[in-house]
C-alpha cells in the first residue's frame, strides 16, 4: 500500500496556470509543487504557533 493519498482539489484556471508554469521552472510536477508549498506553508505556520506561545 501507498503512503500517498489521492485528493481533489478546484483551483482557479489562471492560479493553475501560474502554479504550472512555476512547476516548470522548478523542474518539477504540479503535484510536487504544491506538496512543496504546502510542507512550506505547514512548517511557517508551525514556527509562528512555536512564537506566539512564547509570547
Amino acid at each position: 500500500m501507498s503512503d500517498i493519498s489521492k485528493t481533489t482539489i478546484n483551483l482557479p484556471k489562471d492560479l493553475k496556470k501560474e502554479l504550472k508554469k512555476l512547476a516548470i521552472d522548478e523542474d518539477t510536477s504540479l503535484s510536487g509543487l504544491i506538496i512543496k508549498m504546502i510542507k512550506e506553508g505547514l512548517e511557517s505556520r508551525n514556527k509562528s504557533d512555536v512564537i506566539s506561545e512564547e509570547n
